[in-house]
């Protein structure tokens, strides 16, 4: 993870009453207090990871698996990562080393992660019989899969400034952005949600996504700075991150000798503030994020 899901400005901005401009003692330098917080947003953004178990932001995976063909000439599959948004790559054979490439793979996806992929349309190789499929098996019969998708959601920063009537943002990543697709910017006092133009045409996903320039349904409405949000991860799991990133601004100091978070904790940035625990904010991270865990 290169940035966190949420930013140090969106997360100054969130009704917190933290005092987060001490985070390294004895240095006034609002940059590097900045970039401790970023840390911090970073280490929750993983924790959030973690407790899905699959990267929230959106991303590149293969995934490998076996299942069985169907009479009707489909691969049916579970995504262990969620919420799926194209199939890039599908390649499926009787052994794994010998393995059949759709040469333009489409996919049905259902309930976010169940996919539907036919067998008859952009194989390499054609279908021998009514109940067989492209590499010459039986319907029903065992198939190992490999399959490439984008998964998660638009999670990523501008990484140039934008004036209003603009018909375009330059982000650092756009994979998961979507033709048609509405994100959010979070930039504190100018926050905006945009619309992609449908006739904008994104980039092959990779996994070392490069700076990219999305194209606008309409004009934008604010002047955005960079380093900003933009954002589709759902509002709620936001939320979530700025929880837990609260709650180790929470812990305790060393010498008050508590496990963080399983016991009680006291507050060391916030002074004399009457909340002393935060095994709350926790807790209503984890209820939150549950809606997203992972589904074997």
């Amino acid at each position: 993870m290169r940035t966190p899901y949420v930013s140090a400005a969106a997360f100054r901005a969130h009704p917190t009453y933290m005092d987060v401009d001490g985070l390294i003692p004895d240095n006034p330098d609002p940059d590097a207090q900045t970039s401790e917080l970023t840390n911090l947003l970073l280490k929750a953004s993983s924790w959030a990871d973690g407790e899905v178990d699959y990267p929230l932001g959106a991303h590149l995976h293969t995934q490998q698996t076996r299942t069985r063909t169907d009479h009707a000439g489909m691969l049916r599959l579970h995504a262990n990562r969620k919420p799926v948004r194209a199939v890039t790559a599908v390649a499926y054979g009787a052994s794994p080393t010998s393995l059949t490439a759709l040469a333009d793979p489409q996919a049905w996806v259902e309930d976010d992660a169940n996919l539907v992929i036919p067998l008859s349309a952009g194989a390499s190789t054609g279908w021998s019989g009514s109940l067989q499929v492209g590499f010459g098996g039986s319907a029903q019969s065992e198939v190992f899969v490999r399959t490439s998708y984008v998964a998660g959601y638009v999670a990523t920063v501008l990484t140039a400034a934008a004036d209003t009537g603009d018909s375009s943002l330059t982000v650092a990543d756009p994979t998961g952005i979507e033709p048609g697709g509405a994100y959010r910017i979070w930039e504190p006092g100018r926050e905006e949600t945009v619309t992609v133009s449908p006739a904008w045409q994104p980039p092959a996903p990779s996994t070392i996504p490069g700076a990219t320039t999305v194209q606008l349904a309409s004009p934008l409405v604010n002047n955005h700075e960079t380093g900003h949000d933009l954002s589709g991860l759902p509002e709620d799991a936001r939320l979530a991150i700025v929880n837990y990133t609260v709650s180790m601004l929470m812990r305790p100091d060393t010498s008050a000798e508590d496990e963080y978070p399983d016991t009680e904790t006291r507050s060391s940035t916030r002074g004399r503030d009457t909340r002393r625990s935060g095994r709350g904010l926790i807790d209503e991270a984890r209820k939150i994020l549950k809606a997203y865990q992972r589904v074997r």
